[in-house]
């Protein structure tokens, strides 16, 4: 009726008992928890961006710890090399001392040393194979053996290398300490017969695009993931190719680009990627039998 008082609700008494200023103030600190938790975001996001340009970018070797059997994840390092307990420098034929770790982030390059034994030596690019063929059907000419130490890159050139290896009829050997990654392992299957020596980091990832300068880019996502899935058939059949088993490259299937999977000697010798055990320095080679 007109004129009678008006009796609030339990929930309004509710808020009329909460003292003047508190609801303000609890606004305020939620709307203060949820901006300090977006600038914590940021900041993480900041700072896993900062580590994975210094892993990228760096070209001092990095310290890591020995790969193990199950603990065999490590950051792939595109521009230097892994350093860690035990672990020293590869002995290069052709090199007078070791080799500086800026040089995993430059073109690859070859040498020939004595003993009929050639050196690749930094990153595989577009036209790398081209070189490679140059380098063998040239100065190159004797080689027997090519010793590698390479962060990888192009994976079509790590592809056309392996075939021309086994062209040459070439063994292949990544040195103790050395460092054969990506798309390097590819390489190292088209030898006649392979090695890898001691605390050698052999190790895979999944195939990844890359942008180009002066190639167009892929018109759309679709198109990238099926480019992609026809490289790592073609990687499979190389193997095949090659007389290594297919299998191995799942562990390239399972581990981000950003990371690096580390066969162990025994994975190598599994999936015969590795057909000979390797003692000491690189050896003039004798008489070979398929891989």
């Amino acid at each position: 009726m007109v004129g009678d008082e008006y009796s609030p609700g339990w929930i309004e008494r509710l808020f009329l008992r909460i003292p003047e200023g508190t609801v303000l103030n609890g606004l305020f600190y939620a709307l203060l928890a949820l901006l300090l938790s977006v600038l914590g975001f940021d900041y993480y996001g900041l700072a896993a961006s900062d580590i994975d340009a210094s892993r990228v970018e760096r070209t001092e070797p990095m310290p890591l710890e020995l790969p193990k059997p199950g603990d065999q994840i490590r950051p792939f390092l595109p521009k230097t090399v892994p350093v860690g307990p035990n672990r020293g420098e590869p002995r290069l034929p052709g090199y007078d001392g070791p080799v500086e770790g800026a040089a995993m982030g430059r073109p690859m390059e070859f040498r020939l040393a004595e003993g009929d034994v050639a050196t690749a030596v930094g990153r595989i690019d577009m036209g790398t194979a081209a070189k490679l063929r140059a380098f063998l059907d040239g100065d190159g000419k004797a080689a027997k053996m090519l010793v590698l130490h390479s962060p990888g890159g192009s994976v079509e050139d790590a592809l056309e290398m392996a075939r021309l290896v086994r062209e040459k009829r070439l063994e292949t050997q990544v040195p103790a300490d050395g460092y054969c990654a990506s798309a390097c392992p590819l390489v190292l299957a088209g030898g006649i017969r392979r090695a890898a020596g001691q605390d050698a980091w052999v190790g895979l990832h999944q195939v990844y695009a890359v942008d180009i300068p002066g190639v167009p880019k892929l018109r759309d996502l679709d198109r990238s993931v099926s480019d992609i899935q026809a490289t790592v058939g073609r990687c499979q059949e190389l193997l095949v190719e090659m007389g290594v088993a297919p299998a191995i490259w799942i562990k390239a299937m399972r581990t981000p680009p950003q990371d690096l999977y580390v066969l162990t000697p025994e994975e190598m010798r599994q999936a015969n990627l590795t057909t000979k055990p390797l003692q000491g320095p690189p050896m003039p080679s004798g008489p070979v039998s398929q891989g």
